[in-house]
């Protein structure tokens, strides 16, 4: 059991402790007298000498619960110790129904629900913070014109300098033994809890796994050795930070829902300190409320140790991807789905099947999803199929064949090159039936295979595919293998294109406009209705086109301000609509309402400003504004 210290103000209440204890056999070797100004010195004094939770009351027990974090039992006056001083003050008063003030801190009292009716009294009761009180609230309780004060020491001495009879109040066995008991149960679960605590580091800290424990804000509560050096810091430098701050490859957005309850539990891949690891994260719940969460670290196999020599030659070639999920921006609800989705098929070794418009972040997803995976160490293979006639593809792919010219026949395909690493097929729907039937063959055999007798090359290469259109289509028209299809429609992921995620598409846009303008030396702003006509207007490109077109946009602008008719007006020059007349296709650019009818009253009156300022009701001031925003002044540049 854990040690129990008692501190109580006065020497019956101490008197009354020790027959407790010994009637009672507690077990407490520490009780004693104290001075409340000595209060928080003895409390201490008290943990010291091993106490590991402490009885007090009243003013003392609230400078304990203040100034120290230890283990505290208040004693609180029963109801019978309450009736029983009412009853006293009755006989004294000698009134049927008494007015009678008590002055105590709220922390000694017991519910006094129906008091007054069970004993037939008046109650007016005054709560106290600390002694200084005392005289201020017998003032105002004297508004009440009491018939007797019941109070401590302090309080029954000024009361009686005021006129008024007192009574004492002291505890009893009763609510000294109540406090000394839940002292004693209060220490035998902390000494429990403390074994348990001891038991949970021991298992924590030769566990295999990383363990982290935070709470309900994502602060650090706990972690075990593995993380300590992990991390290369110790415990107590860590406990306290933002999870985040220590681990910032960490999903916050996934960590919170969990500890919001949105989730039961989440698993994804991370890449720490240059290593492959599985993160479990589960909510900690009592009593149907998340308290904190548990994230667990486990390291995931290598599958290969590189040499250094393989390394460089990786390096010399390229086939390293830079990209990791830290690098992929996004404050969209569906795109952060995408990524948590990607980070889980990391922890697969299969194929990953990557569906996304052209300027998309499809690339970047894949070279994340190879850095997090146990392949980081192994090369990240690029092939772009587009273009590519079916000798080129099957070369390409395959590397040369027998009977070809000598270099040609010792050219190392792009499935050999990307061996115990990843190869990203860019494009995956314009390959050749021939050359999807030997990939398929090869993903079965897990071997390159040549001819039909002699499979050559065994390889352990992991595919990621991109296509821009869905393979289904292509199965159902024959133009693509149902084998290979099937193979590698498991884990799909589908990109939104900007257009669906507007806060992502002015963040890059955003970007790349100060990007050019700074290079440029422009100062130029977006008026709030460019912003808004950027949102709506079709970025079938993505990125690629968000970056072109912002430099066309900064550098040819004359104006500082950029509206959206500017906005307007360049997409529409460079992105015009295509649409088919007579069986031929014609581009038609867009033209702003207002605009078009501007033209038609110019032309109607010979270009007259005035009189088709006349006809709008507006000011020839005001006409010639609105002919320089839509760059129709030109034409119409004279009365």
């Amino acid at each position: 059991m854990g040690k129990i210290a008692v501190l109580f103000p006065y020497k019956e209440m101490v008197g009354i402790a020790r027959e407790v204890n010994q009637k009672y056999d507690l077990g407490v070797d520490y009780i004693k007298e104290i001075q409340t100004v000595d209060t928080v010195n003895e409390a201490r004094l008290a943990v010291e000498s091993g106490a590991r939770v402490i009885v007090a009351r009243g003013y003392q027990a609230k400078l304990i619960r203040a100034y120290t974090n230890i283990p505290l039992v208040e004693v609180r006056f029963h109801a019978q110790e309450i009736g029983l001083l009412l009853m006293k003050a009755k006989v004294i008063v000698k009134k049927k129904i008494p007015r009678i003030g008590l002055i105590v801190f709220e922390n000694m009292l017991c519910d006094m629900s129906h008091m007054e009716e069970l004993f037939g009294v008046k109650l007016f009761i005054s709560y106290i913070e600390k002694m200084e009180e005392v005289t201020e609230r017998l003032y105002e309780m004297s508004l009440e014109e009491p018939d007797l004060i019941i109070g401590g020491d302090i309080t029954c001495r000024e009361a009686e300098k005021m006129g008024y009879p007192t009574l004492f109040y002291e505890s009893t066995e009763e609510s000294i033994s109540e406090a000394m008991h839940a002292a004693k149960t209060m220490g035998s679960a902390l000494e429990e809890e403390k074994q348990n605590i001891a038991q949970f580091e021991t298992v924590l800290d030769t566990s295999f796994s990383g363990i982290v424990k935070i709470n309900v804000e994502g602060k650090i509560i706990v972690i075990n050795k593995l993380v300590e050096n992990l991390i290369g810091k110790n415990a107590e430098n860590v406990i306290g930070l933002p999870v985040n701050e220590i681990f910032p490859e960490f999903d916050m957005y996934a960590i919170y829902s969990i500890l919001k309850g949105e989730r039961e539990k989440y698993t994804i891949s991370v890449n720490l300190r240059h290593q492959a690891w599985m993160l479990l994260i589960a909510p900690i719940q009592y009593d149907e409320k998340i308290t904190g969460a548990i994230l667990s670290l486990h390291k995931v196999s290598e599958a290969l140790r590189r040499d250094s020599s393989l390394q460089r030659d990786m390096f010399l070639h390229g086939f390293v991807a830079q990209a990791t999920f830290q690098h992929i921006y996004t404050e969209n609800q569906q795109m952060r789905r995408v990524l948590e989705r990607a980070k889980e098929y990391a922890l697969s070794d299969s194929p990953v099947l990557i569906y996304g418009e052209e300027g998309t972040e499809f690339y970047r997803i894949s070279e994340a999803i190879h850095n997090n995976s146990v392949r980081k160490s192994g090369p990240f293979v690029n092939v772009n199929t587009r273009g590519m006639d079916k000798e080129q593809q099957l070369e390409v792919f395959f590397g040369g064949e027998p009977g070809a010219t000598e270099i040609k026949a010792r050219m190392k395909g792009a499935l050999v090159k990307a061996n115990h690493g990843t190869i990203f097929i860019k494009g995956i729907e314009h390959l050749t039936l021939r050359v999807q039937h030997q990939i398929a063959r090869t993903m079965l055999s897990r071997s390159i295979i040549k001819t039909d007798a002699q499979p050559l090359d065994n390889l352990d290469v992991r595919i990621m595919a991109h296509s821009k259109v869905n393979l289904q289509y292509l199965v159902k028209s024959g133009r693509f293998s149902e084998e290979l299809f099937y193979l590698i429609q498991g884990l799909v992921l589908e990109i939104p294109s900007l257009n669906q995620r507007p806060e992502d598409l002015m963040y890059y846009f955003m970007k790349y406009f100060r990007e050019y303008s700074q290079r440029y030396n422009k100062y130029l702003v977006l008026t709030e209705g460019a912003v808004e006509k950027i949102k709506n207007l079709r970025w079938k490109g993505n990125t690629l086109q968000l970056r072109a077109f912002c430099e066309r946009l900064v550098l040819t602008s004359e104006k500082r301000s950029i509206d959206e008719v500017r906005i307007q007006k360049l997409h529409g020059e460079l992105y015009p609509n295509i649409s088919e007349v007579d069986e031929q296709d014609k581009i038609v650019v867009y033209k702003y309402p207002e605009a078009v009818e501007l033209s038609r009253l110019l032309e109607k009156h010979h270009g007259n400003r005035n009189l088709v300022a006349q006809e709008l009701n507006i000011s020839t001031t005001t006409l010639w504004r609105r002919m320089k925003k839509y760059g129709i002044e030109a034409a119409y540049g004279k009365n």
